[in-house]
């Protein structure tokens, strides 16, 4: 049975893997726009930057007023503002998930963006988790298409950069 330390520990991850992908945008990356219509990197990193804590509020106190807020907080952060808005997302995370009971996670319903009820705990995996490993991996793929083709499975999946092979004598 996954618990509110799993989930948050989870969360937590899942930014220290798009704080390692963001270092990996290449020049010129951060415009790369796949088609008309979809976002550029920089507006996948700014949504990013705010989606677990917006989705994690939202809820948790059943309405969307937070999700809007953390929303506004970012939309026209730079590339450079990144880092920073990753740090207030994480720790904000770790106030909200440590001012949770785990009563409230095991018993609270939460109402998800479709319209239907879960559990809490439930929704806090199928809500802001799953938006943060949907949008890790666009943006993991927006900085292939844009020009880093260094980047493999590692930086993908575990926010790292796959060791190189000793060269043999």
């Amino acid at each position: 049975m996954l618990n509110k330390n799993d989930i948050l520990s989870s969360m937590l991850d899942e930014i220290r893997i798009v704080r390692h992908l963001a270092t990996k945008v290449p020049a010129g990356g951060l415009e790369y726009r796949p088609t008309e219509g979809q976002r550029t990197t920089l507006e996948v990193l700014r949504y990013l930057a705010f989606c677990a804590m917006g989705g994690a509020t939202s809820m948790i106190d059943g309405n969307w007023d937070g999700y809007r807020e953390w929303s506004a907080s970012t939309e026209s952060i730079s590339g450079e503002e990144i880092p920073a808005a990753l740090d207030r997302q994480e720790e904000g995370l770790k106030e909200l998930f440590g001012n949770l009971s785990d009563e409230d996670f095991a018993n609270k319903t939460a109402k998800h963006p479709l319209g239907h009820e879960l559990s809490l705990g439930r929704a806090l995996l199928e809500v802001p988790l799953k938006w943060m490993v949907g949008y890790r991996m666009q943006l993991f793929l927006y900085i292939k298409s844009a020009g880093n083709g260094e980047i493999g499975t590692a930086n993908c999946w575990g926010g790292i950069d796959m060791p190189k092979p000793a060269a043999s004598e």
